[in-house]
C-alpha cells in the first residue's frame, strides 16, 4: 500500500482541485434542505474525474473558501494536508490515505471472495500502477462510539468489530456473523454529545475496521479505483440522521394498511391452506391485514406466474380475502427461469437484458429456478421492463411485492457451486464488472419495483419488502433483517439491528416474529409477538420445516398473549401512522435509541435492549425465557408506566414482565393518539374513535397526523391547513389543575375523542363529562377540557 500524495492544489469555481504525479482528488461543497455537506474525492483514472453517485441527487453546489489548509463552505470546515494526504473534520483526525489493496486479516469475509475479484480488478484497471483500492487510516480516541452501517449483528455500538460491506445470503447467521444481506457504507460517530457522519459513497467491496485490527486506530477501505467520502457535520446525533436522509433521500409515507400485522410462512403451499389461515384469524377475533405467499404459489419457481393447481384462480383468492379486509402480498425473485417458452425469459433474452459472462455470453446458473438467469438491473429499460411485469399481480388483485433473494443469491454459476452463494465478480452488468455493482443489486431490483407499481397504479402508494439493499434503500422499499432463528438471542439482537437500520436512513424495519429457522415455543412467540407490536413492520414469519407459528399455534394460552399484543398494535395506528409520516418528511426513524434524544446522557449510547418509539414512547421487552423481572433505564425526566400508570423517575428501576405486557413507559408531557382495536385498517381513517393518551406534564404536546390512508388524491389532510391535530395543554402542580385544548379539523367526523390521563385515578372537579377506569378518561368531544385533581 502506498500513501496518496498531492503537490499542487488550486481553487476554482469554488471546487479545490488536487494534483498529484500519481493521483488527482476533488473537494465540493454542497447543501440540501438546508444541511451542509463536504465531498472528498480521490481517484487516478481520467474516466472517474465526473464519477457519478448511484444514490447522492439533488445538491445544490455550494462554493468552498482555502484558507492555510482550512477548507470550508457555510460553517462546515475541515483541515487538509496535502503529502501525504491527510484530513481532520470534527473530531476525526485521518492523517493517511493508502492506495492499494486491504492486507487479510483471515476473517469470515475473506472467505466470501471467490478469487476472480481481483482478476476482474486487473482487467478493468488495464494494467494502471497503482491498481485499486483505498484505505483511510484513522486515530482512535476513547469513548468515541460507532452507529449505523445497516443491519449487523451485535449490540449496538459498532466499536471493536470489523465489518464488511458485500450483500450476502446467510440464513443462519450467529451473533458474530458478518456480511449479511445489507450493505450500508454510513457511520454516525458519537463522540460525548457532538455526533458527525460519514457516507463512503462506493459500491464495491468496503470495509470498516472500527479499532478491531488495532485498537488505536480505524479505517475505511473501499476495493474500487476512487474514494468517495461525504462528510457529515452534527452537531447532535439528530442533526446527523436528518442530514443523512436528506442526502441519500428519505422514504414515502407508506400505505396505512403496510403499518398493520401481516402473517406469512414458507409456505402456505395452496389456497385452501391460506383461506383456512385466513379463518384461523377470523374466528379468534385477531387483527390480520395481510397474508403472505412464498415461493410455492408459483408454477415451478417461474416469477411472474401461479400455481394453476394450488392456485388456480388467485384474483378469486385475493378478491375474498380483501372482502373481510386482508391483502394479499407475493413473493419474486430476481432469478428468471431459463425455459423454452416462458414469455419473461424469452423477451429478457431477445432484448439482452439479462447478467452476461466475462466471455460475453449469457450468465447461467441457479437459485430456486433451475438453470436460471439474472436481469440487469443496471440498464433503465430492464428495471422499466421488470417493473412493467409486475401488471400481472396487480390483475390479480395482489397488494404489495416482496424482493428476496436479491443480494443476488445463487446455488450454482454454469454447473459448479457459487462462490460466497452469489454471482462471480468477473460477470458483467453492461461495461460494469459484477465486483462493483453486486452491493447495488437488491437496491436497483427494488427500484425497478416501486417505480413499475407507481405508474401501473399511480392511485395507489406501492408496497416493496426487500432482503438486499444499499444505501438509499428506503426510498423504494422496507427492510426485514432476513433468516434469523426461533431463538431468544435473535430475539434480543432483532433490536440493535433494527436500531442501526433505522439510524442508516431506513425507518420501515422489521424482524422475523417468532424467527424463521428453527422452532419457536409458546413463552418465545408471545415475548416476540410483544416486541413486534413496536417494531414498524410487523410480521410473523417461519421456514419449511419448522414449527407452525401462527397465533394460535400452542394452545390458547399463548393465542391470548400474542392476540392482545395484536390488538394493542392496532390501538397504536394512529401514533404510527404520525411516526411515519414525520420519517417520509424529516428522515427519523420510528423506532429509536435512547441516545437520539439524549444525547448527554453516557448511560443511554450503549442501551441496547431497550428503544423509543417516536420521542414519547419507551419500551424495555423481556428477553430471557422464564424472565418475571428486568433492568429498565429511564433517561432523564419523568415516566409513566402506560398499563399501571405509575410515575418512575430517571435511573435504574426492577420492572416486572407480565406475559400480557410489556415494560412500557410515556414520557411526562407527551400526548400519543390511540384508537381501539379494529380487525384491519380497511376504511378507518379518518379514525372513528380516538383517544389522546396524556402524560401530565407542565406543558403537554401531541400530533396526529391523518390522510386518506392511501394514494394522493386530494381530500382528508391534504390541505395545508389540515394535516393535523393537535393537542396541547399543561398542568400546574401547585393547584393540581389541568388544561387541554384540541385543534382537530376533522373533529365532526369522529364519533367519540376522549382523554386518557396516566396515573390519574379520580378528579375533584371538571368541566367535561369524565369516567374512571384503570386510569381517568375525560370526554374531549368539545375540543377542552378543564380539570382539578
Amino acid at each position: 500500500m502506498y500513501p496518496v500524495r498531492f503537490s499542487e492544489v488550486r481553487l476554482k469555481d469554488g471546487v479545490l482541485h488536487l494534483e498529484g504525479p500519481w493521483f488527482k482528488g476533488r473537494l465540493e461543497g454542497y447543501s440540501k434542505e438546508g444541511h451542509a455537506f463536504l465531498r472528498v474525492l480521490v481517484y487516478h483514472r481520467p474516466e472517474d474525474e465526473e464519477k457519478r453517485s448511484w444514490g447522492v441527487e439533488g445538491l445544490t453546489p455550494l462554493p468552498l473558501s482555502l484558507e492555510e489548509g482550512r477548507v470550508s463552505a457555510q460553517g462546515v470546515a475541515l483541515e487538509l494536508r496535502l503529502d501525504p494526504f491527510g484530513l481532520a473534520f470534527s473530531g476525526l483526525q485521518a492523517p493517511l490515505l493508502l492506495a492499494g489493496a486491504l492486507a487479510p486479516v483471515g476473517l469470515p469475509e475473506e472467505k466470501l471472495r471467490d478469487g476472480q475479484e481481483e482478476n476482474a480488478l486487473k482487467e478493468m484497471l488495464d494494467g494502471l500502477p497503482l491498481g485499486a483500492g483505498y484505505t483511510l487510516l484513522f486515530e482512535e480516541k476513547e469513548g468515541r462510539r460507532y452507529y449505523g452501517l445497516g443491519e449487523r449483528t451485535g449490540f449496538l455500538d459498532k466499536r471493536g468489530r470489523r465489518w464488511t460491506n458485500w450483500a450476502t445470503d446467510d440464513p443462519h447467521h450467529h451473533p458474530n456473523a458478518d456480511p449479511l444481506y445489507q450493505a450500508h457504507p454510513f457511520l454516525l460517530i458519537k463522540e460525548g454529545e457532538e455526533a458527525y457522519g460519514l457516507f463512503l459513497d462506493e459500491t464495491w467491496r468496503t470495509v470498516f475496521d472500527l479499532a478491531f485490527t488495532d485498537p488505536r486506530t480505524g479505517l475505511v477501505h473501499t476495493d474500487g479505483p476512487t474514494f468517495d467520502l461525504y462528510l457529515i457535520p452534527g452537531p447532535r446525533p439528530i442533526d446527523v440522521v436528518r442530514a443523512y436522509t436528506a442526502l441519500m433521500g428519505r422514504a414515502p409515507l407508506p400505505p396505512l394498511w403496510a403499518l398493520g400485522y401481516h402473517q406469512c410462512r414458507w409456505s402456505y403451499p395452496d389456497e385452501g391452506t391460506v383461506r383456512s389461515v385466513a379463518e384461523g384469524f377470523w374466528m379468534r377475533e385477531i387483527p390480520l391485514e395481510a397474508l403472505w405467499l412464498d415461493l410455492d404459489h408459483m408454477e415451478g419457481y417461474k416469477v411472474f406466474t401461479h400455481d394453476p393447481h394450488r392456485f388456480p384462480d388467485l384474483a378469486r383468492l385475493a378478491r375474498d380475502l380483501e372482502a373481510r379486509g386482508v391483502r394479499l402480498v407475493v413473493i419474486v425473485n430476481p432469478g428468471v427461469k431459463k425455459e423454452e417458452g416462458y414469455p419473461v425469459y424469452e423477451e429478457g433474452a431477445l432484448r439482452g437484458y439479462f447478467v452476461r459472462n466475462r466471455k460475453d455470453e449469457e450468465l447461467w446458473g441457479s437459485v430456486w429456478p433451475e438453470p436460471a438467469v439474472w436481469p440487469d438491473f443496471t440498464q433503465k429499460e430492464v428495471r422499466d421492463w421488470w417493473g412493467g411485469l409486475h401488471r400481472f399481480y396487480l390483475e390479480q388483485g395482489v397488494s404489495g411485492i416482496w424482493n428476496d433473494m436479491n443480494e443476488p443469491a445463487a446455488f450454482k454459476v454454469e454447473g459448479r457451486p457459487a462462490p460466497g452463494k452469489t454471482l462471480p465478480a468477473t460477470a458483467k452488468h453492461q461495461e460494469k464488472w459484477h465486483a462493483e455493482v453486486h452491493n447495488l443489486y437488491g437496491l436497483l431490483m427494488s427500484q425497478a419495483t416501486f417505480e413499475g407499481l407507481r405508474r401501473l397504479a399511480p392511485e395507489k402508494r406501492p408496497f416493496v419488502l426487500t432482503r438486499s439493499g444499499f444505501a438509499g434503500i428506503q426510498k423504494y422499499a422496507w427492510v426485514w433483517t432476513g433468516d434469523n432463528s426461533s431463538c431468544y438471542e435473535h430475539l434480543e439482537m432483532s433490536l440493535p439491528m433494527l436500531l442501526n437500520l433505522g439510524l442508516s436512513g431506513v425507518p420501515f424495519v422489521g424482524a422475523d416474529i417468532g424467527g424463521f429457522s428453527g422452532d419457536a415455543d409458546g413463552e418465545l412467540l408471545c415475548r416476540w409477538t410483544w416486541l413486534g407490536a413496536f417494531y414498524p413492520f410487523m410480521r410473523n414469519h417461519s421456514g419449511k420445516g419448522s414449527r407452525r407459528q401462527e397465533p394460535w399455534a400452542f394452545g390458547e394460552k399463548w393465542m391470548r398473549c400474542v392476540r392482545e399484543a395484536i390488538r394493542f398494535r392496532y390501538r397504536l395506528l394512529p401514533y404510527l401512522y404520525t411516526l411515519a409520516e414525520e420519517a417520509a418528511r424529516t428522515g427519523l426513524p420510528l423506532l429509536r435509541p435512547l441516545f437520539l434524544h439524549w444525547p448527554e446522557d453516557p448511560l443511554a449510547e450503549s442501551v441496547h435492549d431497550q428503544a423509543l418509539l417516536g420521542e414519547a414512547l419507551l419500551l424495555a421487552p423481556a428477553l430471557r425465557p422464564g424472565q418475571t423481572h428486568r433492568l429498565v433505564y429511564l433517561p432523564e425526566g419523568l415516566w409513566h408506566q402506560v398499563f399501571t400508570g405509575e410515575a418512575h423517575g430517571p435511573g435504574f428501576h426492577a420492572a416486572p414482565t407480565p406475559l400480557e405486557g410489556i415494560p412500557l413507559y410515556q414520557k411526562a408531557g407527551t400526548a400519543i393518539p390511540l384508537t381501539e382495536p379494529l380487525p384491519h385498517t380497511g376504511g378507518a381513517l379518518p379514525w372513528r374513535r380516538l383517544l389522546w393518551q396524556v402524560a401530565l406534564g407542565k406543558e403537554i404536546r401531541g400530533r396526529l397526523y391523518e390522510d386518506e390512508g392511501d394514494g394522493y388524491a386530494p381530500g382528508l389532510g391534504h390541505a395545508v391547513a389540515s394535516l393535523e391535530a393537535v393537542l396541547e395543554g399543561g398542568f400546574d402542580p401547585v393547584d393540581r389543575r389541568l388544561f387541554l385544548r384540541l385543534k382537530d379539523p376533522a373533529l365532526a367526523l369522529r364519533s367519540k375523542v376522549e382523554a386518557r390521563l396516566l396515573g390519574v385515578k379520580t378528579l375533584r372537579k371538571a368541566s367535561v363529562p369524565w369516567r374512571a377506569a384503570e386510569d381517568v378518561i375525560l370526554e374531549l368531544g368539545g375540543g377542552e377540557a378543564e380539570v382539578w385533581i
